[in-house]
């Protein structure tokens, strides 16, 4: 499991990391919703590569985000569970099998299933990062609203990664 690949893992979170924390984080729009692009790492994570070992970078990740912020694994628990419901969704997308992920790349994805795919984790990841962080279910309709525009906003920072690195498979 610690390999090279996982060591260039390691980098790209830290890098990942350093920029949410001290440039994503400054970004504001409307005042109260923030793009969170380290999500990058998890959607754009290479199938074929170890599955437990994304498990434990998105925590890692995660984590460090929430020592930056003072916010208690908020992130590293949303984070951790979006790569860890990750294949199934893409298996659902693709239509494979859990034997055919170590043969599946995203080249493979139309960009409808690209669309869906990363509208769902980052989606997901939003609304679970920001149940947490306010953790009531009253206010739930604004709570729900902030989550669906601060997703939209990270998504189109993340489609336009994807649109800048589209022959790139991995991070």
């Amino acid at each position: 499991m610690f390999n090279k690949d996982f060591f260039i893992n390691l980098i790209k979170i830290i890098i990942l990391a350093l920029l949410q924390v001290f440039v994503f984080n400054h970004i504001n729009f409307l005042g109260s919703y923030q793009p969170y692009i380290y999500i990058i790492f998890v959607l754009f994570y290479p199938p074929s590569q170890n599955k437990y070992a994304l498990l434990i970078l998105s925590f890692l990740l995660g984590l460090t985000i929430d020592i930056f912020e003072y916010t208690g694994g908020i992130h590293a628990f949303a984070l951790t569970f979006v790569a860890y419901i990750r294949n199934p969704i893409i298996q659902l997308l693709a239509g494979k099998q859990d034997y055919e992920m170590e043969f599946f790349s995203f080249s493979s994805f139309s960009f409808a299933q690209w669309l869906f795919y990363m509208i769902i984790l980052i989606l997901t990841h939003h609304v679970i990062l920001l149940l947490l962080e306010n953790f009531k279910l009253t206010g739930i309709g604004p709570l729900l609203i902030k989550a669906l525009i601060s997703a939209g906003i990270t998504f189109v920072f993340v489609f336009i990664y994807k649109i800048l690195f589209k022959n790139k498979v991995g991070i």
